[in-house]
């Protein structure tokens, strides 16, 4: 079953925040006895319209924001305050969807304080918000270079930032570097995947010397599967270091991870994390026991808070495929249905929904498949492959030609950000000539590269299921090629782990 990847058809207001502190109720920087009344009338007038934003009226607050943004008394006061006012009426205009106007108010907050990182925030999500990606990363990075300590920003607002610069290499390395030395953490995890990420742009833009800084803080154990896989990093990587053996990376991981989420009682990225790394290790009964708590209280129809709803879907994908793993594909079923319906309450509600239909194809369950994922309207191009393809088998299966013409028809529009659901399409049409084509282009392209030589490294599997039989036979048979073997062999290698696939069966 291929694992369906975040989809970033999202918007992302995560990273808008008003002011706690927004109020301009000090003393003015040009005190008369005359003016103190209208000065202190005036803060009054600010702390109101600020109450009332905060009290969810943002388009009457608004209204008076216009007003005070207007009158001359606020250059009268100094500039923290003058900047903080300017702030969050620039954050009222964006809750109503004004970005025009916000960014006019924001502009004034910067021209007050040019160096503040909350500010500079603010403008990052005035450029989400209208779709403007470029702009919302210049400010993302200077609201990086300019902060005091890591930023808590929205770990959906970085991969949809990576996603949509992904032809712009020299903007994305700027981005992920400002990050890496802000020290910024995803969901209370060191995100090892971009500062791989990372690494490659370095290695691909004449950055060398910044790589083994990077590379200190990548300890996970699939980037590591990753390092060792591409050559761009054979300069870089001692093979016969412990430090670069995946399997005792794998147990250090865990320990770390362990003690780490023990002392902080949070559920976060780590506890998923956590499970992925049990999951690599095979030891899928500590995943039932991990979850099973809260596989109860899903089966019960009880949900959790909405801020813990992302990490209990993903613990329970992970529960899902410990139980596919030990043969109880009825209750991975039924959990990848809790998953997405709690994972609906989150950020990542369309990739659990996916999954559904990827555990109903691999059951061989086609018609079900394709049924899972017909109603998901807003999906962007990888999105759109993804249910394609699931599509596309059910109408191969029922032999309906219109339909599988119009499922493939949507791959290939979609295949230049989608090519590993062009590639599943070939082999599920038995075209192998094909499938090696389109695997060879993405050994070739420096940005899919790591990915794919991982997807053809030699893991511990467990048995297809039925409806993954075929198609994984072909899998295999694609490997050994002799065209794709001679391709990793120029780019990369494949070697043997003990660890298992993410994939389970490949």
């Amino acid at each position: 079953m291929p694992r369906v990847l975040p989809l970033t058809a999202l918007l992302l207001a995560a990273l808008a925040s008003a002011p706690a502190s927004a109020s301009i109720t000090v003393a003015p920087q040009k005190p008369s006895a005359t003016a103190d009344a209208v000065h202190a009338a005036y803060a009054t007038r600010w702390d109101e319209a600020i109450q009332q934003a905060r009290d969810g009226n943002t388009l009457g607050a608004l209204i008076s924001m216009e007003r005070l943004m207007e009158d001359p008394l606020l250059d009268d006061f100094d500039a923290e305050h003058r900047g903080r006012a300017s702030q969050v009426a620039g954050w009222t205009a964006l809750m109503q969807k004004k970005p025009d106007q916000a960014r006019r108010y924001l502009q004034r907050a910067q021209e007050a304080l040019p160096e503040d990182a909350q500010i500079l925030l603010t403008q990052v999500s005035v450029e989400l918000s209208d779709n403007q990606p470029a702009a919302a990363t210049t400010f993302l990075v200077k609201a990086l270079q300019h902060a005091d300590a890591p930023l808590p920003i929205d770990h959906h607002a970085i991969n949809y930032l990576q996603y949509r610069l992904r032809e712009q290499p020299q903007k994305r390395m700027d981005l992920l570097q400002a990050l890496f030395d802000n020290g910024w953490k995803s969901g209370g995890l060191e995100p090892t995947g971009l500062w791989l990420a990372l690494a490659t742009l370095q290695a691909d833009n004449g950055r060398g010397d910044s790589i083994p800084a990077t590379l200190a803080r990548i300890d996970s154990p699939a980037e590591i599967i990753r390092l060792r896989s591409d050559k761009r990093f054979d300069r870089y990587v001692d093979r016969g270091d412990a430090r670069f053996d995946p399997v005792q990376a794998a147990q250090r991981h865990l320990d770390e991870l362990r003690v780490s989420g023990l002392l902080d009682r949070a559920l976060d990225a780590r506890m998923a994390e956590f499970s992925t790394t049990l999951l690599m290790l095979d030891r899928n009964e500590e995943v039932l026991s991990l979850t099973e708590g809260m596989a109860g209280a899903a089966s019960n129809g009880e949900s959790p808070a909405a801020a813990e709803a992302e990490w209990v879907a993903w613990l329970l994908n992970s529960r899902l495929t410990a139980l596919r793993r030990l043969g109880r594909t009825d209750e991975a079923l039924a959990t990848a249905k809790q998953a997405a319906r709690i994972g609906a309450l989150g950020p990542d509600g369309v990739e659990h929904q996916m999954n559904v239909g990827f555990v109903f194809s691999s059951l061989g369950r086609m018609q079900d498949a394709a049924q899972a994922v017909n109603d998901m309207p807003g999906l962007a191009g990888y999105g759109k492959a993804a249910q394609a393809l699931l599509q596309f088998a059910a109408a191969r299966e029922r032999g309906d030609a219109k339909a599988r013409d119009a499922a493939r028809a949507v791959i290939l529009a979609q295949r230049d950000d989608a090519r590993l659901f062009h590639r599943e399409m070939l082999l599920e049409e038995g075209d192998l000539d094909g499938a090696a084509a389109v695997l060879i282009e993405q050994l070739r392209s420096p940005v899919e590269r790591g990915e794919t030589l991982a997807s053809l490294q030699d893991m511990r599997t467990y048995p297809s299921l039925p409806g993954d039989v075929r198609i994984d036979a072909a899998w295999r048979a694609l490997k050994q090629r002799a065209d794709v073997q001679a391709e990793v062999a120029r780019v990369g290698r494949i070697e043997r782990y003990d660890l298992v696939s993410t994939s389970t069966s490949r």
